[in-house]
């Protein structure tokens, strides 16, 4: 089993990276293997309209989402973590997040094989988990039109303004592991 991680925070060692490092741990836990990228490190382009994609079946820009691209199709989850900045998740997760496209055939199927589950991280000052429901909800449902499986229930880390509030809160360390597990055990299905 593996799972790809993409942590669309700028600070690593912040909340966003806490808490997808303990659900990679959660995932190892059972035996899976876990690949990290770090969109802020990467040099990442957004999507140039340009359709290629649909005649040659993968992204034409030559950039690091290509490693992603090849992480994601050789990984059996995703896991996709953010921290929400006035009001949406990173502009570095959305440059990625719109190159996922490149998943769609020409008839908007997806080129995706099928069964790959998804999870997703988000962390937040503002301390109530569903003031930016829509934003969370518009990723998982771009992951499931591009083809992934329906995931598993988001988990929201929201109150957490210090950059090591993560650290400090065991229950959401807890839920992060739980994550993890719960994407491994999917996929032993």
């Amino acid at each position: 089993m593996k799972l790809v991680a993409l942590v669309g925070s700028p600070r690593k060692g912040g909340n966003t990276d806490t808490l997808l490092q303990k659900v990679a741990e959660g995932f190892t836990s059972q035996g899976g293997e876990t690949q990290t990228f770090y969109l802020n490190d990467l040099n990442l382009r957004g999507c140039q309209a340009c359709y290629a994609c649909k005649k040659t079946g993968q992204c034409v820009v030559k950039d690091d989402t290509a490693e992603i691209f090849k992480a994601i199709n050789a990984a059996d989850a995703v896991v996709i973590g953010s921290p929400i900045y006035f009001g949406r998740f990173t502009a570095q997760l959305a440059l990625v997040m719109d190159r996922l496209f490149a998943y769609l055939k020409p008839d908007f199927s997806s080129s995706l094989a099928p069964g790959k589950k998804y999870g997703v991280v988000f962390a937040q000052n503002q301390p109530d988990p569903k003031l930016y429901a829509g934003c969370i909800d518009a990723v998982g449902q771009v992951l499931g039109r591009v083809g992934f499986a329906a995931g598993a229930k988001p988990l929201v880390g929201s109150g957490l303004g210090a950059a090591d509030a993560a650290l400090q809160n065991e229950q959401y360390l807890q839920a992060a592991v739980a994550l993890g597990k719960e994407l491994a055990a999917v996929n032993k299905e």
